[in-house]
């Protein structure tokens, strides 16, 4: 949604024009040519967002912080490139997305909500939330509330206090299909507590990939020395199970 909106209720501030996604991320997109919006969450925080790709399968791109979605430029050329249609957006408090007030100001369920209505509502019949980091953990903790078909989360902490985010006391109620990939020596997310994340995960179709090193989130798929290897196998999965 182009139009802007003014949401008193929840201190969000009228949506200006959704800057070129070349200003927005200095000029490199990494080949991504995108028309940028913005669109509600559930409770009317306008999120800005891109869509790229077409196809029944959608992924739903969840950033790590502090950053925003140009973060994902890199990866996905990779997802596109398979035949996956792919919604990138940022987070409320993030990037070019309103601030929510008050109890509004952490509340990403609803944006995740949002996105993947509007990837299913474009034409997605399955999709599957990829998050990385900081987005790891929000998609671990919120996806039991939505209408995914899977999630993979690239290094996502059990727990993130400054987020509000409990991912270890959440996936217990996760029942779709959960990648979790991460690095052997990652002190962000060690393998215990990513171990514990699986375990406790009600998913019955459910694995982890750790690789060498100490790659954490989206590095693991754009920057570390096996980014070939982890983009496969991530493709992989979610042909898989589509």
């Amino acid at each position: 949604m182009l139009a802007a909106a003014l949401v008193a209720a929840t201190g969000a501030q009228a949506a200006a024009a959704p800057r070129p996604l070349a200003e927005k991320c200095s000029g490199d997109t990494s080949g991504v040519t995108a028309q940028p919006f913005t669109s509600p969450a559930t409770d009317g925080i306008e999120l800005y967002g891109i869509e790229v790709g077409t196809g029944p399968v959608g992924v739903v791109l969840v950033h790590e912080s502090p950053a925003d979605l140009c973060g994902w430029l890199p990866f996905i050329p990779s997802l596109t490139g398979a035949g996956l249609r792919v919604l990138a957006f940022d987070l409320r408090g993030f990037g070019d997305s309103a601030f929510g007030i008050g109890n509004a100001a952490q509340a990403y369920d609803r944006d995740l909500a949002a996105a993947v209505a509007r990837v299913r509502a474009d034409g997605a019949e399955k999709v599957f939330l990829v998050g990385g980091s900081y987005g790891g953990a929000v998609s671990l903790a919120y996806a039991p509330q939505l209408r995914v078909d899977g999630v993979i989360s690239l290094s996502g902490e059990a727990y993130l206090p400054r987020g509000k985010t409990n991912a270890l006391a959440s996936v217990p109620r996760l029942h779709v299909p959960l990648l979790i990939v991460g690095s052997r020596h990652d002190h962000y997310l060690p393998v215990k507590d990513a171990l514990a994340l699986l375990r406790k995960a009600g998913s019955k179709d459910k694995r982890t990939a750790f690789y060498p090193g100490g790659w954490h989130g989206w590095d693991i798929v754009e920057d570390a020395p096996y980014t070939a290897s982890a983009r496969a196998l991530v493709l992989r999965w979610i042909q898989a199970r589509s």
